[in-house]
């Protein structure tokens, strides 16, 4: 027979007490239903002596693998004491909980969150004091991800029925809920609403639209209404409570949340919540990563995980650092904390050398298309800019650039050569590029990496300002994009053109006619507007004495 595990608050034991413990964990109980009584009689009085929780788990075979001294605090812990399956794959874990001077049978969160995770056929919960008829209250659980703790009852009554497996007349254990094994990653939003709910729902919409986008699917959504914030959580004790165990009931394995976390909040937000935890931040920069197709691209994203990553990595054991001179400094040397930043801080000089050749590179390229006007396509992040692109400059299929109707679907700037119309025997060239998209509170460490592809914004004559006007938060994008343009010290002449008015309201029309009286209208993929566009460019550069400017009613 396997040796059983004994394992949580076990320091401080006496001899007696571990024996006791020991041969607890040694006895065998029936299979598949029910368990030993004259074992868990003991296991009540262990753990009232110990004054602490004593929790057994049962393998198919009737076997104890794991016997854990106090609360279910943490799931890895758990979980690595424990074999990768059960001895009989059939049987499935049993969870046997003695609790201490609890007067419900219903377990806390906490327990509750972890047995979860454990993944249990049934949990068999009784308390360590008999009721004064002499009886032991017990109650019988199983997983159901429908009820609010995850865990539904099947029976309630003496502990000697329940652990010879008699139940309540019309109580039936259900069938275990079955994981999803679909292949995509499950995600729950953990967000923080504001006053304004138009706007908290909008930003959820977003935040969405970006885990969609990085190949993800939100499955739930925990919102806490503003108030006292934890400094150290964000989120109040009750609400990560309740988000913890709707990680399970989801079978969620990751938790985004709509705002950037510090690494203290980060780490103490993972304890709580027994689950990873990464934020609006973090998934920006891995969206990029995937998105990033060429050597620049992948230099730029690399620089910003780097930069974003290096203060939040993690010490284990004793202690952090043991650097420096003097006495008390010397001797192990070196951790590996300290080995894996100094890495980090080289790869990242590396990077930045490199950053400074490819805006070297790139200044080169501009000095050698200063014959020619320049024109960026800018915006928020899928608002049409790639569509607008293709179909002003792209009739070729090989010279489309990609157009997905998801965020950032387009990462590296493109240039291409647009030829207007005009009445002379040569037509009148310019550059139209297409730059990366923006978004509200973008990472200050992807805005620095990005520098060089953000030049090429900058150093535009003009800039095209795409707006979808279909978006119901078309005007909230637009302050965005004017107010990133602004911090990054753009001095280029801005042009607002509104794109998908065949799918926009009448309202929204009006609107950005009173908000930008110059806007031009068109739709990129129905081609509406495009002509009226390219006359517009071609009175600024290359008709100086036209009125410039084209409104709504001459673009057809």
């Amino acid at each position: 027979m396997k040796q059983a595990q004994l394992a949580g608050r076990t320091r401080g034991l006496r001899p007696k007490q571990h024996r006791q413990l020991d041969r607890l964990s040694h006895r065998r109980h029936p299979e598949s239903v029910g368990a030993d009584l004259l074992t868990l009689e003991r296991l009540a009085d262990l753990a009232k002596e110990l004054e602490q929780p004593l929790h057994l788990v049962l393998d198919g075979r009737g076997l104890c693998r794991l016997l854990w001294v106090g609360p279910l605090s943490s799931s890895e812990s758990l979980l690595q004491h424990l074999p990768e399956a059960p001895r009989r794959q059939a049987g499935g874990w049993r969870l046997v909980s003695c609790c201490h001077q609890q007067q419900s049978l219903q377990p806390n969160a906490k327990d509750a969150v972890v047995a979860l995770d454990l993944a249990p056929r049934s949990w068999l919960w009784f308390s360590d004091r008999p009721a004064p008829d002499g009886q032991r209250p017990a109650a019988l659980l199983q997983p159901e991800p429908a009820e609010s703790c995850g865990w539904c009852e099947l029976g309630r009554g003496d502990l000697r029925q329940l652990c010879q497996g008699e139940l309540d007349p019309g109580v039936s254990a259900a069938a275990p809920h079955q994981a999803v094994t679909d292949g995509t990653e499950r995600v729950l939003l953990l967000t923080l609403t504001t006053r304004d709910k138009t706007r908290s729902e909008r930003d959820l919409s977003e935040l969405e639209g970006l885990v969609r986008s990085a190949g993800a699917r939100p499955v739930a959504v925990i919102r806490q209404r503003p108030g006292q914030t934890n400094a150290q959580t964000v989120w109040g004790t009750g609400k990560l409570q309740e988000a913890a165990l709707e990680v399970r009931r989801s079978q969620a394995s990751l938790v985004i949340t709509d705002r950037e976390l510090t690494p203290v909040q980060s780490r103490t937000l993972e304890r709580l919540l027994d689950c990873p935890v990464m934020d609006r931040s973090e998934l920006i920069l891995d969206i990029f990563a995937q998105r990033a197709g060429s050597a620049s691209g992948r230099l730029q994203v690399e620089l910003a995980q780097l930069r974003y990553r290096l203060p939040r990595l993690l010490g284990r054991g004793r202690s952090l650092s043991r650097q420096g001179g003097g006495i008390g400094t010397r001797g192990p040397g070196e951790t590996q904390l300290e080995k894996d930043r100094r890495a980090i801080s080289r790869r990242i000089e590396r990077l930045l050398r490199d950053l400074r050749q490819l805006r070297e590179h790139r200044s080169r390229l501009r000095e050698q298309r200063r014959a020619l006007p320049r024109v960026a396509l800018v915006g928020y992040t899928n608002a049409g800019k790639s569509s607008l692109l293709n179909a002003l400059c792209c009739r070729r299929e090989n010279h489309r650039v990609l157009a997905e109707n998801k965020l950032f679907a387009t990462l590296d700037p493109t240039t291409r050569r647009l030829e207007l119309p005009c009445s002379g025997a040569a037509p009148n060239t310019l550059l139209l590029t297409d730059t990366v998209g923006f978004i509200r509170d973008l990472p200050e460490p992807l805005v620095e990496a990005f520098g060089a592809t953000l030049e090429e914004t900058l150093d535009a004559d003009i800039l095209l300002l795409v707006v979808d006007l279909a978006d119901p938060d078309w005007a909230h994008q637009l302050n965005t994009v004017h107010g990133l343009l602004d911090s990054l010290g753009s001095r280029s002449f801005r042009q607002v053109i509104a794109n998908q008015i065949d799918r926009c309201s009448l309202d929204a029309i009006d609107s950005i006619r009173g908000q930008e009286p110059s806007c031009l209208f068109l739709s990129a993929l129905r081609g509406d507007g495009l002509l009226g566009l390219q006359q517009w460019l071609h009175e600024q550069f290359f008709d100086p004495g036209a009125e410039s400017g084209v409104t709504a009613d001459r673009l057809t």
